[in-house]
């Protein structure tokens, strides 16, 4: 079971050979589970960050899933060293700023997601797993917050 306390862990290394498998790997392990991702996670991050729940709206489950699909597709592009992540990224970056979203929360969700990658993964999730998703997310998070600082 998740807690509503945010895990404490350590500061990723720099980007490892190893990555891309092991962001293969897990995100073979999540196919088919967004529903239970996002089952997991919004709940979490409400509970953790009850001021960002106004940001989402009317968003039904279907749309949080979109996201959810959206942030492990970004993974998966990001694994694959996409040539058009970062600008896609940026774009997302500018939208999220249009509804509102501060610099903080960016790190707020990528403690939630770890979070429950762990929790959901389970005995598939590992130190090196959680460094990998970590790295990833980070790079993620970083571009777009980049991005909507300078929209």
């Amino acid at each position: 079971m998740l807690s509503v306390a945010s895990a404490s862990r350590p500061a990723p290394l720099p980007p490892q050979v190893d990555d891309p498998p092991l962001l293969h790997a897990s995100l073979e392990a999540l196919a088919g589970k967004e529903e239970e991702l996002t089952e997991r996670f919004y709940p979490l991050f409400f509970a953790r960050h009850p001021e960002v729940q106004p940001l989402f709206g009317e968003h039904g489950v279907s749309e949080r899933e979109e996201m959810i699909r959206e942030t492990l597709a970004s993974v998966l592009a990001h694994a694959d060293d996409e040539p058009w992540l970062d600008g896609n990224l940026e774009a997302m970056g500018r939208s999220h700023a249009e509804y509102g979203v501060e610099g903080w929360m960016y790190e707020a969700f990528l403690a939630c997601m770890l979070d429950v990658l762990e929790d959901t993964l389970g005995a598939a999730w590992s130190e090196p797993c959680d460094q990998a998703w970590s790295r990833a997310l980070e790079r993620l998070t970083r571009v777009m917050h980049r991005a909507a600082r300078h929209r």
